[in-house]
């Protein structure tokens, strides 16, 4: 970190004809210098300006030649920079191309003469140590005025400012990145006589987990700059909240793409300990991505993976530019992926040390052409040869990183009927470089996101998109087989990709763009970037090609802006819905979370984009990640703060708003109805009050004025929503009875995906019980049953112990723990609990809503003893799909039942495993959630590719 506690200086504009802020006079009043007789500079300062000095210079005789321009006062010199900074007031008064400007920013002096209030400065050109002012520059010296900075917080810059020259009550910044480019504004708010308290937003742009200088300069009166250097999360939930997703892909990066490389080696490590000769390639492939491209003259002898049918094959097409090639080819070994792959390379006519490919990179597949066909008739011709289930077009300006492939793969898995799916690229820099492609309605592409922040939430989900770059794109062999390939029409290469990626939607199937398979592109370094010249022509003569071919697809797209990317950049969606809940779902952790997993299936199933924002708007590491991944849009600090400033920025967007919650949309539910449009469909969870009450009589309290106050605010929120949602029937006829009104009553539907189990009833023992312990019902239950049933379940079963699994167990439990009584504690798999137990129990005394525990069980086919409040709007019945009993002795006696006898454990398993499939189908659930849309003037339509299909 790196600051300047004199920060920068105060001036004062001299009266000069060298020193004015009118730039009209550029074509008069100006500085002419001898340089030699062939050369003479001309230059000009406008002004000063925050310690600063602004101007331009150059030779007429050069116009190519940058200057550079130094500052002194006396021999120390004080500042230095090059004037090559564009200014179009430059180029139209004829001063060459107009790259010529130049702001000089001055340092203090090193000493001070005690009896002035200023020093002097002259301009000088550093080749020839001629002045550019004839008569010396006076600047004030710097006032003391001081910065220290306390460090990154919770997406913010803190700190305090001190001089005892500052007294106003607030003072105001501009904040600067380290282009010198004013990004933002804010402020600092008096604490004592000449101290200041700051607390800085840092600005979006910056938020993306790479190393920024922010730089922030006092406005007003008194100047003062400081510098703070740092690497800016992109997640900024504290790390103890994160240690699950230690593992998960990317959370061990440090900054830039070298943290790609740094995660990169240690997955590949630690899943090759054991294989020195593996290691040892590896360690090469690091050293390799660690050097760089750049001047390579050593090529060390790599070796790519050996494998007889590859999952992927990898075409990378090549004319010389071996650095490059041998680059990719080491982030291919240094990238850790589950998936198998092989490597073609398509030599088209290199002359370079691409002949010594096969020498230097083992295991590589070359194909040489005789003659030069261009990168689409090489990619054709590739993937004739290619063995691969997927087939990869990956360019060898390209840095790959760990779980590129898998992710590009796992997109195919998690959505039906994809034909296409390609990375996040970005800038070695580590700015976005594109997030997919749009052809708006006039025929123009736009690569979506370009130079804007890789981590940004707009661009890290998955979403389908027109069309995918061709730098690295994957394509299932058969659909590549099906549509043709690339079309001929478009060699030798442009719009050959965007192109496919029509023919692809065109034959049925979806183009997807996926965030989490990122690669790094080395933009332009393979054909350049002027599309005068070479292969790069062929951009502009392929376009109107791709215009005519595809118009009809793609005229209703809009009008390129960026004002229209928001409602253009997602492909298949008819509807918009923003969903507000308390925190983000972690379904592993309370059945409340799997529930919203499944309801924003059955709404992008019914067409909808679902954007999601959470009270605490914490990135949630793997579960935030999970969300995105299945193409739900995040929204979390720092880019968002709060859920106001979601409705208040984006609430234009949404059809729907989606509250889950009563206390939730009663804090929220004024903001909606301020910042939107949109119909509020409200899912109640459960129905608090009834729960509050049912907890409040079974332990026969007399006051019952917190449950009837809850009462009160939950039904007086449902008659200001569009529709309300619940899993139960009985709270149904309880909101109806009270709100006397039915029409916007629906049934939230429950999916089940019916797994059922592979363990048999002799290999089982014990019984369970499953839940989230921050959740009063559930510490009673298992008060109740240890209390209550155990002791007499002991004496019927002895031996057979009771397991108590679920997050946050309390400590009050500690005291249950016995031989019999076995505090489990959190699973990650719900397989751990279905495939070992033999009964499952759910002795809720009170509660509302459904129980996703029992669900659940039902789904594996797992026999259950539950109470009627468990057992409330399942389906099952008693002595059929499971025991639904009350009284202690009761619930021994249907316990053994189940335990002791295989042929009632199998029948009631049975009938449990088939009401599952037969009532909770997604299917139906998606059916049951367009009903409920219907009725608030939503229709789903059936013509749309939504991104989940049903």
């Amino acid at each position: 970190m790196k600051h300047f506690d004199n920060g920068t200086l105060e001036n004062e504009v001299i009266k000069q004809d060298v020193i004015v802020s009118n730039k009209d006079k550029i074509a008069s009043d100006v500085d002419v210098i001898d340089v030699t007789e062939s050369e003479m500079i001309q230059s000009f300062i406008d002004s000063i300006e925050g310690g600063s000095i602004h101007g331009w210079a150059y030779v007429p005789a050069r116009p190519d030649k940058r200057l550079m321009i130094q500052a002194f006062s006396g021999n120390e010199l004080l500042g230095e920079t090059v004037a090559e900074n564009y200014r179009h007031d430059l180029l139209v008064a004829g001063k060459g191309d107009g790259k010529h400007a130049f702001e000089l920013k001055i340092k203090s002096p090193a000493s001070k003469d005690i009896d002035s209030e200023q020093f002097s400065i002259m301009l000088m050109e550093a080749e020839t140590g001629k002045a550019l002012n004839d008569v010396p520059l006076l600047l004030n010296y710097p006032e003391s005025i001081s910065f220290e900075f306390h460090g990154l917080q919770w997406g913010h810059l803190q700190g305090e400012l001190r001089g005892a020259v500052l007294d106003s009550d607030h003072l105001g910044f501009n904040l600067f990145d380290s282009n010198g480019q004013v990004i933002g504004q804010s402020g600092a708010v008096k604490k004592d006589s000449g101290l200041y308290a700051f607390n800085i937003p840092v600005p979006k742009i910056l938020c993306d987990g790479q190393l920024h200088a922010l730089t922030i300069s006092l406005l007003g009166e008194h100047q003062a700059e400081a510098t703070y250097v740092d690497v800016f999360p992109s997640i900024i939930t504290p790390w103890e909240h994160l240690t699950s997703s230690a593992k998960e892909l990317n959370y061990s990066v440090l900054s830039r793409t070298s943290g790609y490389r740094y995660d990169s080696f240690q997955r590949q490590i630690q899943a090759n300990s054991e294989n020195p000769d593996l290691v040892k390639n590896i360690m090469i492939a690091h050293e390799v991505m660690i050097e760089g491209y750049e001047g390579r003259k050593e090529y060390p002898v790599l070796s790519l993976p050996a494998v007889k049918s590859p999952d992927v094959t990898i075409v990378i097409p090549v004319h010389n530019k071996f650095s490059l090639t041998y680059h990719s080819l080491a982030s291919l070994i240094l990238a850790y992926n589950k998936a198998t792959y092989e490597v073609i390379v398509v030599d088209d006519c290199s002359t370079d040390k691409t002949i010594e490919l096969s020498e230097l990179v083992k295991n590589v597949r070359v194909i040489t052409n005789e003659h030069n066909l261009g990168f689409l008739r090489n990619c054709n011709k590739a993937v004739k040869e290619a063995s691969g289930t997927y087939v990869v077009m990956l360019n060898n300006d390209t840095e790959v990183t760990s779980g590129w492939l898998d992710e590009m793969i796992g997109t195919f898995n998690r959505f039906e009927g994809v034909g296409m799916v390609g990375s996040k690229l970005i800038y070695p820099d580590g700015k976005l470089q594109e997030a997919g492609g749009i052809v708006w309605g006039n025929g123009q592409p736009w690569n979506l996101g370009n130079q804007g922040n890789s981590q940004a939430p707009e661009w890290n989900y998955a979403r389908q998109v027109d069309y995918l770059s061709g730098a690295s794109l994957m394509v299932p062999r058969n659909v590549w087989e099906e549509v043709g390939g690339f079309s001929d029409e478009f060699a030798p290469a442009y719009y050959e990709d965007t192109d496919l990626a029509f023919k692809i939607r065109d034959h049925g199937y979806k183009t997807v763009y996926a965030p989490y398979s990122v690669v790094v592109h080395f933009e332009g370094m393979s054909n350049g970037r002027d599309e005068s010249l070479g292969i790069k022509k062929n951009q502009v003569i392929n376009a109107p090609k791709f215009r005519a071919k595809w118009v009809d697809s793609y005229m209703a797209n809009g009008q390129p802006s960026f004002a229209n990317v928001p409602f253009h950049k997602d492909r298949g969606v008819a509807y918009r819905v923003l969903m507000i809940d308390y925190a983000v779902p972690r379904p592993d952790h309370d059945a409340g979370s799997y529930a919203a997993i499944q309801e924003i299936r059955m709404l992008q199933a019914n067409g909808f984009k679902v954007s999601f924002v959470s009270e605490n708007m914490a990135h949630m590491g793997k579960y935030t990640d999970s969300l995105q991944k299945m193409g739900v849009e995040c929204f979390y600090a720092p880019f968002q703060s709060s859920v106001s400033q979601v409705l208040e920025s984006r609430g234009n967007e949404f059809d729907v708003v989606y509250i889950t919650r009563y206390d939730v949309a009663e804090r929220h539910l004024p903001a909606v109805k301020q910042f939107t449009s949109a119909k509020v469909l409200f899912n109640n969870a459960d129905l608090h009050f009834l729960r509050e009450l049912r907890a409040a009589l079974a332990s026969k309290q007399k006051d019952l004025s917190g449950p009837l106050s809850t009462r009160d605010r939950e039904l007086a929120l449902m008659r200001q929503v569009d529709a309300i949602l619940s899993y139960n029937p009985t709270e149904h006829a309880v909101i109806m009875s009270h709100n006397l009104q039915a029409d916007n009553l629906h049934i939230c539907p429950w999916v089940l995906d019916g797994r059922g189990h592979k363990t048999p009833y002799e290999a089982r023992s014990g019984i369970a019980f499953l839940g989230g312990y921050r959740h009063v019902p559930n510490v009673e239950a298992v008060e109740f049953f240890v209390e209550k049933v155990m002791p007499l379940l002991r004496k019927r079963l002895p031996g057979v112990a009771f397991h108590i699994y679920g997050s946050s167990i309390p400590a009050s439990f500690e005291k249950y723990a016995s031989d019999d009584v076995i505090l489990e504690g959190f699973v990650e798999n719900l397989d751990d609990v279905f495939e070992s137990a033999r009964v499952m129990v759910a002795p809720l005394l009170s509660g509302a809503g459904i129980k996703g525990k029992v669900l659940e069980a039902m789904s594996a086919g797992i026999p259950q003893v539950l109470t009627p409040v468990a057992a409330e709007a399942t389906g099952l019945s008693h002595g059929v799909s499971a025991m639904i009993v009350e009284a202690p002795q009761a619930w021994v006696e249907a316990i053994a039942e189940l335990y002791e006898n295989e042929h009632r454990w199998k029948q009631v398993s049975d009938n449990a495993l088939s009401l599952a499939r037969n009532n909770f189908g997604f299917n139906s659930g998606v059916k049951g959630m367009a009903k409920a849309l219907e009725s608030i003037e939503i229709y789903p339509p059936s013509s749309r590719k939504p991104l989940v299909s049903v």
